[in-house]
């Protein structure tokens, strides 16, 4: 009886231990799919909340590009404020130098202007003097001449009536055919 007792304890045992390796299996199998079952609720915890901490960094990344995008920008129309005024001042210098560049021309033509005139009518002057000189010359001449005339005709009436034996004193001089000497 002892043996028959005995071999159902062996059986036992190896039933016990049959079942204690199954359990251990199982508690392997349980464990490992604990285990995958955990890392995939990691895996998953750390996915979203890398998701989370990328939308996150996303947003203030974009924010920060937005504010460094502004900052540029502010920058860039300051710096072409600066240029253009800069270039305004410029300009303003330079139309500034040319307006008194053309200030000084015009006054020195105005001054050309000014002498020529000033030439021409001492030049007209000149001429209108010649002129009257001219006249006046003419005007001698046109004197001399018709006196000139004037003495010619009684000349030649004193020359008509001498030899038309007209007078004053209606008598006609002598006229000598002789060569005599006349006092």
């Amino acid at each position: 009886e002892r043996e028959r007792e005995r071999k159902p304890r062996v059986a036992d045992i190896y039933d016990k231990r049959e079942d204690m390796l199954r359990r251990k299996r199982q508690a392997n199998i349980e464990s490992k799919l604990t285990e995958v079952e955990t890392q995939r609720m990691i895996d998953e915890c750390v996915n979203k909340r890398i998701k989370e901490l990328m939308e996150k960094k996303d947003a203030e990344v974009d924010a920060e590009v937005c504010r460094r995008v502004e900052n540029a920008k502010q920058i860039l129309e300051r710096q072409m404020r600066e240029e253009l005024q800069a270039k305004k001042a410029e300009m303003d210098r330079e139309m500034a130098e040319q307006e008194e560049e053309h200030q000084k021309e015009i006054k020195s033509l105005q001054a050309i202007v000014e002498q020529l005139k000033s030439d021409q009518e001492e030049a007209k002057l000149r001429l209108d003097e010649e002129r009257l000189e001219v006249v006046e010359a003419k005007r001698r001449i046109e004197e001399e001449r018709q006196t000139l005339e004037k003495e010619l005709k009684k000349k030649e009436k004193m020359i008509q009536n001498q030899i038309l034996g007209k007078s004053e004193s209606n008598s006609r001089p002598r006229i000598s055919f002789g060569m005599k000497k006349n006092k």
